[in-house]
């Protein structure tokens, strides 16, 4: 699907394609009182249910990961192959430093109560965007504005210790999804790889959420 979005869609927060079921589902005040959360904000049809995300039960996770690939900048990150540089920040750490610096990464770029220039401080393309960001993206945890309609974390207080730490395990979950064969332990990647040793990527299905029972899979 991607590849035939590509240079018809601009990959941004506000970013929809309806007709393709890929939806935005960030509304102001305004919009939100007029239409309710959950609404798509260009087709004005009610989709998601914010107030079961919003639970944040990770029992129910299946349903929150397939929620966000409701919206379409959640899918791109779900379901577009990881650049060269955001695959070589992986196998570079392992999952187990991976997974140490999420709540870091979290406390550094959204810990805050306002976040210095919030709404841009997660890196959006691909040649600058690392592991841990296409995470934070996937799982609508870039910023204050997406955890709060998303995850019903109010902007204006800092995360708590349990907000971190249920956001870090939905960015894990989702780099268990795409990346299930990343070792846990660092590996050598050279600075510049050579064409026939290039790391391939899972590529997913068109229209089909990604959950951790069914992960999609490798590119061949």
């Amino acid at each position: 699907m991607w590849k035939r979005l590509d240079g018809k869609i601009k990959v941004r927060c506000l970013a929809s394609a309806c007709e393709d079921n890929l939806h935005c589902f960030k509304l102001g005040n305004k919009l939100a009182t007029v239409l309710g959360a959950g609404t798509c904000r260009e087709c004005k049809q009610p989709l998601v249910s914010m107030e079961r995300v919003a639970q944040r039960d990770l029992a129910d996770i299946d349903h929150t990961f397939a929620a966000l690939q409701r919206e379409c900048i959640r899918h791109y990150f779900w379901h577009i192959p990881f650049g060269q540089r955001a695959l070589n920040y992986a196998h570079r750490a392992g999952r187990l430093a991976l997974e140490e610096r999420m709540p870091r990464r979290l406390r550094s770029r959204i810990g805050k109560a306002e976040p210095f220039r919030d709404g841009t401080q997660t890196p959006i393309a691909t040649e600058k965007a690392d592991a841990l960001d296409y995470s934070m993206h996937a799982v609508a945890a870039c910023c204050r504005k997406c955890v709060e309609y998303w995850h019903g974390i109010p902007v204006g207080q800092p995360l708590t210790e349990e907000e971190i730490a249920y956001l870090a395990e939905l960015m894990r979950r989702y780099l268990q999804a795409r990346l299930p064969d990343l070792d846990d332990q660092p590996r050598k990647i050279p600075s510049r790889p050579k064409a026939d040793t290039v790391l391939r990527l899972p590529t997913a299905r068109p229209h089909e959420a990604i959950t951790l029972k069914h992960q999609h899979p490798h590119a061949s």
